[in-house]
């Protein structure tokens, strides 16, 4: 017992010591790890106009990060690329102080008949922020995709679309603006893939040539002008000239028409006149013939009051007649001469000279002798 019991307490103090030395190097070790994490840390910023992308170096694959702020990363496995999000405009023009480039940078065309045309390109671009990652695999970071798209494959999509043109045609605003749109639209096709817009593509001003050239489009022009002024003088000569027509057949027109207009109502006041008339006609058509008829009515009714009358009378008299035959016409003669006699005076003396001696008789009388008033004919 006595023996062993020293030697264990030996390799306690020996253990004790080997544990003391791990646990230094094991705080060592991670003191160290957190250092080299904690330098390591990265910050990336994002404004408003930016889009950001996160790489990751280990295996390739990246974050888009399209809100504005603060991000921290890794920068031993991460890698943090900003790329500007906004419309951006690249002018490619002859004025040497102006542009993206010093010096001439206007493009120059060769046209379909063999003349050289030099145009100035004014391009409008920006990135999709939602395919930035796609913008930077395609591009690399920074402003490369400005170069290699925005500027390069634009400008040789204008030249070859603009190409298409002759000398002449390019005068023509409204050709040389849809070769333009060709070309937009073509660049939009092909780099939607890329993660890049194209907004507009522009000529800004005319197109210009060599200055020989120049000289003979400008008398071209000059006789081209002179050719339209003497069109537009014909054009203004023939159009007073319709005018004209046009006035004078609206003056004939109106003339007629108030003519008819006139004559409208000359038959219209003949026509009422000819119903007045007619109707003044007819009215004293109706109040003749009433008045006719309730004349004739009159005298038929005066006619049939004689008629009455003197078919009265006659009966009267063919009575008269009747009663007056025989001994009762007699008795009316006599009654009549007693109605005579009546009255009668007698005077003068009761004798006489004449020794004559007549005598009053009275005796029937035949009916023929009667008179037309059925009385007795005097006999003489």
């Amino acid at each position: 017992m006595t023996s062993f019991e020293p030697n264990r307490t030996v390799d306690l103090h020996a253990l004790q010591k080997v544990l003391g030395g791990g646990l230094i190097w094991a705080a060592l070790a991670f003191f160290l790890i957190a250092l080299l994490i904690f330098t390591s840390i990265r910050i990336g910023r994002v404004t408003g106009e930016e889009v950001g992308v996160l790489l990751n170096k280990m295996n390739g694959k990246t974050e888009v990060i399209n809100r504005p702020g603060v991000h921290l990363y890794n920068g031993i496995t991460h890698h943090f690329y900003v790329l500007d999000k906004t419309l951006q405009t690249l002018e490619m023009t002859e004025v040497p102080t102006r542009g993206e480039r010093t010096g001439k940078d206007d493009l120059k065309i060769k046209t379909q008949d063999g003349s050289d045309v030099y145009v100035d390109l004014i391009v409008q671009y920006r990135i999709d922020a939602n395919q930035a990652d796609i913008v930077l695999e395609t591009s690399g970071p920074g402003q490369a995709f400005k170069e290699t798209w925005a500027r390069d494959f634009v400008r040789s999509l204008c030249r070859n679309s603009l190409g298409e043109l002759t000398t002449e045609e390019f005068y023509d605003s409204a050709k040389r603006d849809g070769k333009i749109r060709d070309a937009h639209m073509a660049a939009n096709d092909r780099l939607t893939a890329f993660g890049i817009f194209i907004d507009s593509v522009v000529i800004p001003k005319n197109p210009h040539f060599y200055a020989e050239y120049e000289e003979m489009i400008k008398k071209k022009k000059l006789a081209d002008q002179a050719v339209l002024q003497e069109q537009s003088k014909a054009l203004a000569a023939k159009q007073r000239q319709e005018f004209a027509v046009v006035e004078e057949t609206n003056r004939t027109n109106v003339a007629i028409e108030q003519y008819k207009g006139e004559m409208q109502q000359q038959i219209i006041k003949a026509e009422a006149a000819a119903y007045k008339a007619r109707m003044e006609a007819e009215s004293y058509h109706k109040r003749v013939t009433v008045g006719a008829e309730a004349f004739l009515y009159q005298k038929q009714q005066e006619a049939e009051g004689i008629r009455t009358k003197k078919s009265k009378e006659a009966e009267g008299i063919e009575e008269l007649k009747k009663a007056m035959e025989g001994e009762g016409g007699r008795n009316m003669v006599k009654l009549e001469y007693a109605r005579r006699l009546k009255d009668l005076a007698i005077t003068g003396q009761p004798y006489t000279l004449d020794m004559h001696t007549e005598r009053f008789q009275h005796s029937s009388a035949p009916a023929s002798a009667s008179g037309p008033t059925g009385r007795p004919a005097r006999r003489p």
